[in-house]
């Protein structure tokens, strides 16, 4: 493109749609309550007709009392009603999910890996996610639009970020330090400024294949003995240690039938401790290299240490001032 793409970000007022909005300079379309300069999806026809790039970023994550029937709702059917107005030759740039891989044949499920979804332990989310995938690569042919799906592993981006780590680090500093197993079970994660990044320059580029895949990652895994390690080596005082035997939970809550109320719903919670004992490693850097991403930019010393030392410490700084000034009231 020769001049500034108009970029229009739908689900902007989400965790993950907010971050390509401020990172990328998109127009924000919300499905909920608006905030200054936002537009409701209802009212966004005008500016999704004239977008030269879209980024659907709408849908629920993994998330306590949705069903298969939930997880289609606010995916395909979500994004079916506004596809119309997406203009011949728009790039399409789709929040997918590297969950929808499943347990990949591969060592390293990469770019090019088939998606096995029923296979991964929260199957409803990873189904729903595919067949929006495949919706869309059909809907790309008939519509004549540009399609890139980004398929990030599990994110996170800032303290409070209501993210896996961020949840961790929360009940570490209430003196419940997890100590997961298998200890060595690695975790891929995904920075979201990394997705970002992956993002501006696939729209720089202009020259990936049409329907192109991509997995995207933090460039290293940690293991739970690591993850456990680090918390405690940034968490003032120390403690207690809960053991999670992810494997045992997971078999014995995986067959509750699913409750449409969160705190009933222990299949998703047997879903979610089958995450916390996969051992999953991603080839992100299929992904780095043809974007010409330098890998160090986003290292475990650049990016995760500073995140958990800055989401245990700041934290109980604060702590401890709010406790001087109880005394002193």
């Amino acid at each position: 493109m020769q001049t500034k793409p108009l970029i229009a970000v739908i689900g902007a007022d989400g965790f993950v749609g907010g971050g390509f909005a401020e990172g990328l300079q998109g127009q924000r379309i919300v499905y909920g309550p608006c905030r200054p300069g936002d537009i409701h999806i209802k009212d966004a026809e005008p500016l999704i007709r004239q977008a030269d790039v879209i980024i659907n970023a709408g849908g629920f994550r993994v998330r306590r009392g949705l069903t298969l029937d939930d997880y289609r709702r606010c995916h395909q059917v979500a994004t079916a009603a506004f596809l119309p107005w997406v203009k011949p030759g728009t790039l399409f740039l789709h929040m997918s999910s590297a969950h929808v891989l499943g347990k990949s044949r591969r060592e390293k499920p990469g770019n090019d890996s088939p998606p096995n979804p029923a296979s991964y332990p929260p199957a409803a989310y990873a189904i729903a996610k595919y067949e929006c995938d495949q919706y869309l690569e059909r809907e790309s042919v008939n519509r004549d639009f540009r399609l890139v799906l980004l398929r990030p592993t599990i994110l996170w981006a800032r303290p409070g970020d209501t993210s896996l780590i961020d949840n961790v680090c929360k009940l570490a500093r209430r003196g419940i330090i997890m100590r997961m197993y298998p200890r060595d079970a690695r975790h891929h994660f995904c920075h979201l400024s990394i997705l970002v990044e992956v993002a501006r320059r696939v729209i720089q580029k202009q020259d990936l294949p049409q329907r192109s895949a991509l997995v995207v990652g933090d460039p290293y895994t940690v293991t739970s003995r690591q993850l456990e390690a680090m918390i405690r080596e940034y968490l003032p005082g120390g403690g207690f240690p809960a053991i999670i035997p992810a494997p045992l939970m997971s078999a014995l809550l995986r067959p509750f039938p699913r409750s449409r109320h969160a705190r009933l719903d222990f299949k998703t919670w047997g879903e979610i401790f089958g995450v916390f004992h996969l051992d999953t490693e991603y080839d992100t850097f299929e992904t780095f290299r043809p974007l010409d991403m330098d890998p160090e930019q986003y290292s475990l010393e650049r990016m995760l240490k500073p995140f958990l030392r800055q989401a245990l410490q700041a934290t109980a700084a604060a702590d401890q001032m709010d406790a001087v000034g109880a005394e002193t009231r």
